[in-house]
């Protein structure tokens, strides 16, 4: 009797570090601003990729941006290589440098697998106006698989500073 609980108490402490790994495993795909802190002088340009990682079976995403438009502008806004690996894309941004908002979204084209792994889906260039510093805020994210199902992930922000 004393071995079958023993058994039974030791298959649920693997069950139990088999669900933990599991947990800790899934839920790593992140949306973040990189590098994560930029910095940049008056009249001057800097770059910025918004990145996915450890993303399984990516089909289509939106992200929405803003910062403090007294002291940026965005120049241009560039699809990524991550998601046109798996194939052809459609690629679409709206910004307004007014109010420091993009809006930019891309899918795939067509019947093909979703894309895994990491990489850069848009680079934003911006050109800097003022003196100041501001979030890069990412908000309104949305990752989706090849099923149209939302794919859970975190979100890291970036951060801009004027040096002198």
């Amino acid at each position: 009797m004393n071995r079958k609980i023993i058994i039974v108490i030791s298959l649920l402490v693997l069950l139990s570090i088999a669900i933990v790994f599991f947990v800790m495993v899934r839920g790593r795909e992140t949306l973040h601003v990189d590098p994560r802190t930029s910095i940049g002088s008056i009249g001057q340009s800097f770059t910025v990729k918004i990145s996915v990682s450890n993303v399984n079976n990516l089909y289509g995403w939106e992200i929405k941006m803003r910062w403090n438009a007294t002291i940026l502008d965005t120049v241009n806004v560039t699809e990524g290589s991550f998601l046109k690996s798996g194939g052809d894309t459609f690629f679409a941004n709206q910004t307004n440098n007014a109010v420091g908002f993009v809006l930019v979204d891309c899918t795939l084209l067509g019947n093909v697998s979703g894309v895994s792994g990491s990489g850069t889906l848009v680079t934003i260039q911006f050109y800097v106006k003022e003196s100041g510093e501001c979030i890069l805020d990412l908000y309104d994210t949305k990752l989706i698989s090849t099923s149209e199902q939302p794919i859970a992930h975190t979100v890291t922000d970036g951060y801009f500073k004027v040096i002198p």
